[in-house]
């Protein structure tokens, strides 16, 4: 198999800066990225699982597939720049700001010396054109990415509106005959799944063009052409040789037990416990729910939690978060100002969003 995949020609990509100290971490994950953005989400859609592929064969070929295919969740957003939290963790939706856009030919000149030179250098696959590559131009995303500062937009007083918020809503489900009977955990999806309220749950797919239908508006207004949208797929393998785990049924689901390798993390291991991110037993839990239109959309429900379910504090959650996102893979596109679907693989608004189901009628 050969090192590298050709994956489809790019427009361009966008750099993301995150800080290697927040969360502090040494090898754990990367502090500079580049996401490829495709001229439709089609082709950005095709990128993704090439590129998925690929990565799965070669960890098969070193037997480190720990966890396979099957858990891979995808997810879609309508931005770039919307960060893969779940909407408990959300701060405030700032003004979008016109990101200024080089061009991989030609990038900006810096002086060292007295002379100038390139900001940016691009070396594509031997023998290939940088640009056949990277794409005609690169945007970057400023501010650097830094977990102190997300937790600075929320205050105590905002999560514990969120969490009055998500108890009503589980209480009003619990009401409904069809959700009386459901765990908490199950309550809790069908509220984060049918309703607006703040949750702790992040709403993922098994299936990646669901991810694409929400991704380009979804049952709401297309976002406007141009906008640059995103796919991301999480592929929990990044879990092996950070935790380790244990697999067990729940109803409809499943629960990854993970217990932190901390012993085993060398510097890191110091480097969590100076910055106080102590020591965690993050619960993954997905769920189908039994009703049509999760169903439909291959919905589950990923929550990261202390063991036993207690939450986490606020600096650790968001440390994992980021951790999740920067592990994940991701290809950018342009929105074309239309929904994507696909009628002959049932990705359709009429199927993924049902007018006719009473409980979305009920929660509403």
């Amino acid at each position: 198999m050969p090192p590298y995949t050709k994956l489809p020609r790019p427009e361009g990509h966008i750099n993301v800066s995150y800080s290697p100290m927040s969360p502090p971490n040494w090898g754990i994950v990367a502090a500079e990225f580049h996401y490829f953005v495709y001229r439709d989400v089609k082709l950005a859609l095709q990128a993704l699982l090439q590129s998925l592929t690929t990565i799965q064969a070669q960890r098969l070929e070193d037997g480190s597939a720990s966890l396979f295919s099957d858990y891979v969740h995808y997810r879609g957003q309508s931005e770039f720049t919307q960060r893969l939290l779940p909407t408990r963790l959300r701060g405030t939706r700032h003004e979008l700001k016109p990101r200024q856009r080089f061009s991989v030919a030609n990038p900006p000149k810096v002086m060292f010396h007295g002379q100038e030179f390139p900001s940016r250098s691009f070396r594509g696959p031997p023998g290939q054109d940088p640009r056949d590559h990277f794409g005609d131009w690169y945007e970057e995303v400023k501010p650097t990415r830094v977990v102190e500062e997300s937790a600075a937009e929320l205050t105590e007083e905002d999560l514990r509106r969120r969490d009055v918020r998500e108890r009503a809503a589980v209480e009003r489900a619990a009401q409904l005959a069809e959700v009386a009977t459901m765990d908490e955990f199950q309550k809790r999806a069908v509220v984060r799944h049918y309703t607006g309220a703040p949750s702790a749950l992040l709403d993922v797919s098994t299936n990646p063009e669901v991810a694409a239908f929400f991704a380009t508006g979804g049952g709401s207004q297309p976002p406007p052409a141009g906008q640059i949208g995103m796919l991301w797929a999480i592929d929990l393998n990044f879990l092996d040789g950070i935790f380790a785990f244990e697999i067990s049924d729940v109803p409809n689901g499943l629960t990854i037990k993970s217990r932190e390798q901390r012993e085993a993390w060398g510097v890191n291991k110091e480097m969590f416990e100076e910055h106080g991110i102590l020591p965690v037993c993050p619960e993954l839990t997905f769920v189908s729910l039994p009703f049509r239109r999760p169903l439909a959309q291959h919905a589950r429900f990923f929550s990261l939690n202390r063991e036993g379910g207690a939450p986490l504090p606020l600096l650790t959650e968001l440390t994992w978060w980021s951790i999740i996102e920067r592990r994940a893979a991701g290809c950018a596109f342009i929105q074309d100002g239309r929904t994507y679907e696909n009628p002959s693989h049932n990705i359709t608004r009429a199927a993924l969003l049902p007018d006719s189901e009473k409980l979305a009628t009920a929660l509403a």
